[in-house]
């Protein structure tokens, strides 16, 4: 049901109770609560803005990039796209009161393929039972008149730069369908097959919940483009958290290795550190243990940056080993990035160890722990927004 507006020239509508229910269904094959309230607005926003159109002059209208029924994207990114023969209508739901700008998620603005002709800010109240379109931009407007917020990644545009009368927008879509509505954007970057298997397993774990801001745009805009990655992302997110694959460490102990898992000397012919030194003298572990190290690259957010984690253990009395894990420079750096972490959770997440490298650290490490055969525990390596978890059974 259409309701009157205090701005006529605004589209104010009742959310019905049939939309609420199909639209909490909807969400609920999301990973996160907060991804699953999204969805939920997001829902909302795009059900009565088709009964809206329907009732108008215009066009069928579909959903851009459903899968399965609903946008992937949603497990990261705000916003719902609307096809009207050939043009792209992005709806901007938001539950805040104050209406004084729209903020669009870069996603919406610099991914080629993505980009709007058309942005329609909607305020949802779904206690209220309202949805209302109170304005809308254009991309070239955006991009000539917002201000883009690089903390959270979205272009803010002031409340007085937006048309505030809906019955211009029905005007512009249906008489100035030739006329075009978007900036340049540059095209991103593709990434290799390496690139985004390893993308997909960083960003993939429900557990981290800030993916979009945790590399560069242009490596996470590359990313959702791809439809392929864009689907295995959503896919790997939804996955228990039970069910990530562990490092076995008892096959270790027959001599079974992963092959990310290499021996130490793997690392000596590219470093010029005291690696194997600093991990021989304070591990504590005699001839008897045994080493292993895995590199892992931070060139998402440092220039190509890797560092390597090494984990000994020795197996004790009674089916127990002890457990050393550290974490070196690599590729011939003699120091670790400042304030990288390194840090011990048990299988609930809860973290029992951590440890933070300051300015002239050659490796950290953490201190020796004994575990049992079966037990389960994971070691994380956290920069700034970035982190990998490595997660292993013994």
């Amino acid at each position: 049901m259409t309701c009157a507006s205090a701005d006529p020239r605004e589209w104010l509508s009742e959310i019905s109770p049939a939309i609420q229910a199909q639209s909490w269904q909807q969400s609920q094959v999301y990973a996160t609560p907060s991804s699953r309230w999204c969805a939920y607005i997001n829902l909302i926003c795009l059900h009565t803005f088709l009964d809206w159109i329907s009732t108008e002059d215009f066009p069928k209208a579909s959903v851009w990039y459903s899968f399965p029924g609903t946008p992937a994207f949603w497990e990261f990114v705000n916003g719902t796209a609307i096809l009207l023969e050939g043009k792209r209508v992005v709806l901007i739901p938001s539950e805040a009161i104050d209406d004084s700008e729209l903020e669009v998620p870069q996603e919406w603005v610099d991914i080629l393929s993505w980009a709007a002709d058309y942005y329609l800010a909607v305020q949802v109240k779904p206690d209220s039972e309202w949805v209302r379109i109170w304005g809308y931009t254009t991309h070239e407007e955006l991009k000539s008149l917002a201000h883009y917020d690089s903390v959270d990644r979205t272009y803010c545009i002031d409340a007085r730069h937006l048309t505030k009368d809906l019955n211009a927008f029905s005007l512009s879509y249906q008489f100035c369908r030739g006329e075009e509505m978007k900036a340049a954007v540059a095209p991103l970057p593709q990434l290799s097959t390496e690139q985004a298997e390893n993308l997909v397993q960083r960003l993939g774990n429900a557990s981290f919940r800030f993916s979009r801001l945790a590399v560069p745009f242009k490596t996470w805009g590359a990313l959702l483009e791809n439809e392929q990655w864009r689907q295995r992302l959503y896919q790997q997110r939804q996955q228990p958290q039970s069910s990530q694959v562990r490092v076995n460490l008892s096959f270790w102990l027959e001599g079974i290795y992963d092959n990310a898992w290499e021996a130490i000397e793997t690392f000596l012919l590219f470093n010029s550190n005291s690696l194997a030194f600093n991990f021989r003298s304070s591990s504590g572990f005699g001839v008897g243990s045994i080493k292993r190290a895995k590199l892992i690259d931070l060139g998402m957010e440092m220039e190509s940056q890797k560092v390597v984690l090494l984990v000994a253990l020795i197996p004790e009395d009674n089916q127990q080993v002890s457990i050393r894990v550290q974490l070196h420079p690599a590729n011939g750096e003699f120091y670790l990035p400042v304030n990288i972490k390194l840090a011990l959770l048990l299988e609930s997440e809860e973290i029992i160890q951590e440890v933070q490298a300051r300015e002239q650290d050659n490796y950290i490490q953490l201190k020796r722990f004994d575990g049992e055969v079966g037990e389960c525990f994971s070691i994380q390596v956290a920069f700034d927004s970035y982190q990998i978890t490595e997660n292993f059974v013994i």
